[in-house]
């Protein structure tokens, strides 16, 4: 009896530790997960504004203030 007493609880011992070892290998896929979800949103924020200043874009704001353009739309008036 004694026996079955030891080996129970060996492996009731030995189960609760893989079932806390699971439990924090999931904490841990979790938080790494919650990364990758913020590096995302991150990462759509970043081309909605890039977006945005892509779409505002208009040949005037290129060329303003730019001595070279200046000229070459000099050059194609005359």
């Amino acid at each position: 009896m004694e026996d079955f007493k030891a080996a129970f609880g060996k492996n009731y011992e030995l189960a609760g530790r893989r079932f806390n070892e699971a439990i924090d290998g999931i904490d841990k896929t979790i938080k790494q997960l919650e990364k990758t979800k913020a590096a995302l949103l991150s990462s759509e924020n970043n081309l909605r504004l890039a977006n945005n200043k892509a779409q505002d874009l208009t040949i005037k704001k290129l060329t303003r203030g730019n001595p070279t353009m200046q000229a070459k739309f000099d050059e194609l008036n005359q």
